[in-house]
């Protein structure tokens, strides 16, 4: 005996749920012919009467008290897995590190579910890579890596600079090299070659105090945020302190020496690269290091 039809069933477990043929054909958007047809379908292929019909009700018969349960209980886990899944086409799943998820994606996410009404951003953010193979439900990796490296995936989104910034009131104090302490990120992977204070005075053709203090941080976002307590002038990312130095909490120190530095490249994770969020993410994310 082959298997009943969905719209059969579905149509038997709203007349049951409901008590009534008419306002099963109601929820349906069916006519009651056309309900009344699929629960007598459905009987002739059980070969047994799943209503009792009265004059102007019905009742479940034994057999349709049985079926009934496990249909309610059927339908009701697959709506909750098409809600689950509509739920999750409304979600971009974004996994990059710490210091670009704090200090440039963070303050930004809103503008870009304010243009696309309906999809929500959410950050995964640590220092290790995805395995996009493995953890699908990452949508897109934006990865941080040496300019150099031929990388075997990714799109590259922009390459930054890396400039000296501190607070207004520290450069004020300090504008002199020899009184200054100096701020730098000493990378954890061995993948990416320091961009420091050495890289830094041969670029300015200065030379730094034998005796400056050069206090390293594990994390860009560690720097930045000792530069804005006023603890040094650390030797940053321009794309990550933008919005810093655009309310004047950071300024530049030497503006004219700029050093380049790694990049950015946006992965896309294969069950969801070709959706509509991604492509909406991707065009939304290149606007908006260019404009920045």
């Amino acid at each position: 005996m082959s298997f009943p039809s969905l719209a059969a069933l579905r149509a038997f477990e709203a007349a049951a749920r409901l008590g009534s043929f008419k306002a099963a054909a109601e929820a349906l958007h069916l006519s009651p012919t056309a309900v009344s047809h699929h629960i007598r379908g459905l009987e002739a292929q059980l070969g047994v009467s799943l209503f009792l019909r009265h004059t102007r009700a019905i009742t479940l018969t034994e057999a349709g008290g049985v079926l009934s349960q496990s249909a309610s209980r059927a339908f009701a886990e697959l709506e909750s897995a098409v809600a689950a899944i509509r739920d999750n086409e409304n979600r971009l799943v974004v996994s990059t590190t710490p210091a670009f998820a704090t200090l440039w994606l963070a303050p930004r996410i809103d503008d870009f579910e304010q243009r696309h009404s309906g999809l929500r951003v959410q950050v995964l953010s640590s220092t290790a890579p995805v395995d996009m193979t493995r953890d699908r439900q990452v949508d897109i990796a934006i990865r941080y890596s040496a300019a150099d490296v031929v990388a075997p995936e990714g799109q590259v989104l922009v390459q930054e600079s890396v400039a000296a910034f501190a607070s207004p009131d520290y450069l004020a104090r300090h504008a002199r090299p020899e009184t200054a302490e100096f701020l730098v990120t000493r990378w954890a992977s061995n993948g990416l070659a320091p961009v420091d204070w050495r890289a830094w005075q041969a670029a300015a053709g200065e030379t730094l105090p034998d005796n400056a203090t050069v206090r390293g941080f594990a994390h860009e976002q560690e720097v930045v945020q000792a530069a804005l307590a006023g603890k040094g002038v650390a030797l940053v990312s321009e794309l990550l302190v933008r919005d810093m130095v655009a309310r004047g909490w950071l300024v530049a120190w030497r503006p004219t020496v700029r050093l380049p530095g790694h990049v950015y490249r946006r992965v896309a994770g294969p069950l969801s690269a070709h959706t509509r969020r991604v492509a909406l993410f991707t065009a939304w994310l290149q606007d908006a290091l260019v404009s920045d």
